[in-house]
């Protein structure tokens, strides 16, 4: 039987699931080992996007004390670099194993903070353990290489080294696996990590670093850093700034990302970002219907519509826009049921925040102002402050805001096209623009050369052709243009924390 959360916990309201350890749970950071409130003794509010209710007060770290952590990062340093591949292999395996462990508490905390609903966190967890698993297994794969020498009294070879001290600001969207996808990444190379979570969402993070300690993780390898809205451009400066940092990554806006880029190149330090999109999908008149449908659910309405890789812009072939339209109203009818986020027949949540409902009803009415239809759903707000339905609109052109933002929600702008090349155009044009992007696009088509042609032509990062899912552990995620740097995931992922050096050696 479900209960109500602990009394003894930090948590300001109750909720209906029994944390199995509450001391998980905690409003503290986590600097060089030790569990610390900011020097100033300020703290921020955590809300609870389900019902915008109090969950408690987090620790409101500042400049001074991003100053500690990344000290205490750097001399944890000095010695976990010299930690043997297999003992750092066996360190991430016992981290894993914990997660795994302790999945249903950390799907609730994710549950709590972000709105997602709990079957659905459960995912999110499941896919953190992930990356930890690949990386666990990269580790010993992250070998140097000897090169034939053009000089005959002389052997090159290279090594791989870890970078330093790493700062990883984790978006509130994913705040288990983003965490995990990138201090799994970089402690695995063999650095140690000062990580900023956002302020959305940092106790999911707090409970990770927990877990790695009882892992055995070395004091200071994982640093933890909380701070509220007005805190955090301080952090992020230090952070940038900062020369003891030799790598910053980061999730979220195209804009943020610049100005971190920016901060970053007075030490001129490796940055990996990965930053806003505007995701095309496009439906060929050959698709199949219901394969396309079950695409466009997946990658446009998974998490409320809240991942960097949903689809923004729906290009359907004028011949079957009805058809699709009508097709794909049945299926979010089918697919999504409302609710308790606690209940785990739910599967569709609330928006995390009221700036993210304020911008879908914006765009929806931008839309419809502009001579859009709206075909299915609309707002709805009987279950929740924060709460809107899985929405289909018909009629979508350019010159709608839509077009240039991301909704950032679970908004469908169906938008007719009718040639293969106009398409092609019209999915590009977002990398045209005063601040071109290419992250991700999606495309269903029956018609394999087609495949290869529209999959090469799209200028973007990740192609979903025939999928709607591009993320995974083992496969490196990221974008193009101002969409980012670098790649999370997959092998690239370990080499973007690793320095190569090569050696020369005279015989």
């Amino acid at each position: 039987m479900v209960t109500l959360s602990s009394v003894t916990s930090p948590l300001k309201k109750a909720i209906p699931y029994q944390f199995k350890d509450p001391s998980l749970i905690d409003t503290r950071s986590l600097i060089g080992g030790k569990w610390t409130d900011a020097l100033s003794g300020k703290t921020f509010k955590l809300y609870d996007p389900d019902d915008n209710a109090e969950i408690c007060d987090i620790a409101d770290l500042d400049a001074e004390d991003t100053h500690r952590a990344i000290d205490a990062a750097s001399k944890a340093f000095e010695t976990y670099q010299h930690t043997p591949h297999r003992e750092r292999r066996w360190l991430m395996r016992r981290w894993g194993d914990l997660i795994k462990a302790n999945r249903e508490d950390l799907a609730a905390l994710c549950t709590l903070e972000l709105g997602k609903p709990y079957t659905d966190s459960l995912g999110t967890v499941q896919y953190a353990v992930d990356f930890v698993d690949w990386f666990e297994g990269a580790i010993e794969r992250t070998i140097g290489e000897t090169i034939p020498a053009s000089r005959t009294n002389s052997r090159m070879l290279t090594i791989r080294q870890p970078q330093g001290v790493v700062a990883a600001i984790t978006p509130w969207n994913s705040p288990v696996a983003m965490v995990t996808r990138k201090v799994g990444a970089a402690i695995a190379a063999g650095n140690t990590v000062v990580c900023k979570p956002a302020p959305e969402t940092p106790l999911c993070a707090i409970a990770l670093a927990k877990l790695f300690e009882r892992a055995g993780g070395p004091p200071g390898v994982f640093n933890v850093v909380t701070s509220g809205y007005e805190t955090t451009p301080r952090v992020g400066f230090v952070l940038g700034t900062h020369v003891a940092v030799k790598h910053l990554s980061f999730t979220g806006s195209t804009a943020v990302g610049r100005l971190l880029n920016t901060q970053c190149a007075q030490t001129i330090k490796k940055t990996s970002l990965e930053l806003g999109g505007n995701a095309s999908f496009i439906i060929f008149d050959d698709a199949d219907i219901d394969k396309a449908v079950e695409g466009l659910i997946t990658s446009k309405f998974r998490s409320s519509g809240q991942t960097c890789v949903c689809a923004n812009r729906v290009y359907v072939h004028s011949s079957i826009m009805d058809i699709f339209a009508d097709a794909l109203a049945e299926g979010l009818k089918s697919t999504f049921h409302y609710g308790s986020v606690w209940d785990k027949k739910t599967n569709f949540g609330p928006l995390y925040h009221s700036k993210g409902i304020n911008k879908v009803k914006e765009h929806l009415q931008d839309a419809l102002s502009k001579g859009a239809q709206l075909h299915y759903g609309g707002e709805d707000p009987s279950h929740g402050p924060n709460f809107f339905p899985a929405t289909v609109i018909k009629g979508a052109k350019e010159g709608m805001s839509f077009m240039t933002e991301e909704t950032f929600g679970p908004l469908a702008f169906l938008i007719p096209f009718e040639t293969e090349e106009e398409v092609i155009s019209l999915a590009n044009h977002s990398v045209n623009g005063e601040a071109p992007v290419g992250l991700a696009s999606y495309f269903y088509t029956e018609n394999t050369s087609r495949i290869w042609r529209v999959s090469e032509a799209l200028k973007v990062g990740m192609v979903g052709a025939r999928v709607g899912l591009v993320s995974a552990a083992e496969g490196p995620f990221g974008g193009v243009f101002q969409s980012g740097l670098g790649r999370e995931g997959g092998i690239a992922a370990l080499d973007e924390f690793l320095d190569i050096k090569s050696i020369v050696i005279g015989i």
